[in-house]
């Protein structure tokens, strides 16, 4: 994966779990064409990076912490 590719998967991410849309890892993976461990790692990556992203269980699926959009 070039890191264009790895960029753009990673706005993906940012951008459904804005809209509570990524459903479970493995869904996400799927979305992306990546593995389950690759799906976490890019998450974990945005974590590191300040965005607020956290999984809700109850909805399956990982979700914004707050609007950043506002910030």
């Amino acid at each position: 994966m070039t890191f264009f590719n790895y960029t753009e998967k990673l706005e993906t991410i940012k951008y459904l779990s804005e809209l509570k849309r990524t459903g479970t890892v493995v869904k996400l993976a799927e979305k992306l064409s990546v593995s389950e461990r690759t799906a976490k790692r890019m998450v974990r990556h945005l974590r590191n990076q300040g965005f607020p992203i956290v999984y809700n269980r109850n909805r399956n699926s990982y979700e914004v912490k707050e609007d950043v959009r506002k910030n």
